[in-house]
């Protein structure tokens, strides 16, 4: 289904309250759930690890259950700790349902499994090395804001220079 027809579909969904909450509810939920997943997968971390770097109160048990969609219970206590494990933002607001079709419509992985602050760092000192190659040989880089695939983008910079 093309993206713009799915956001149609949802928000014409959206018409009955029953599923607008239930729309709210499990993308908490799922969004949660797999985001905990995919940030403890980018980071290469076991469930135990994780546990263990969250100061060993938490058992790889309880991190199963925040991987669960149909889980649920995350406390903004929980939330806040693996925000500052993963050293990642965390950003909780009200917003208009429009907002969420959007972030339901176009998942990406850094909106998934954002990087960390380092990541964020390292890419921004590679975008700028790049930046200055890619200006002394007239070849157009993306801007620093947009999280390309710097993998896929240094080979052609470095092959032109």
């Amino acid at each position: 289904m093309i993206l713009a027809s799915k956001r149609e579909q949802i928000l014409k969904s959206l018409n009955d309250k029953e599923y607008r909450d239930q729309f709210v509810e499990e993308g908490i939920n799922v969004g949660i759930a797999f985001q905990i997943r995919a940030l403890r997968n980018r980071q290469e971390l076991t469930q135990g690890a994780l546990a263990d770097l969250l100061g060993g109160r938490n058992k790889q048990s309880l991190v199963s259950l925040w991987e669960n969609p149909n889980y649920g219970k995350h406390t903004l206590a929980t939330l806040k700790e693996l925000a500052k494990t993963f050293d990642v933002g965390l950003s909780i607001r009200f917003v208009p349902y429009s907002t969420l079709v959007d972030q339901a419509v176009n998942l990406s992985n850094n909106a998934i499994a954002p990087p960390s602050f380092k990541e964020e760092e390292q890419y921004k000192a590679t975008m700028e090395s790049l930046r200055k190659i890619a200006d002394e040989q007239k070849i157009k880089v993306p801007d620093a804001n947009n999280m390309v695939d710097i993998n896929n983008l240094i080979p052609s910079v470095l092959q032109s220079a």
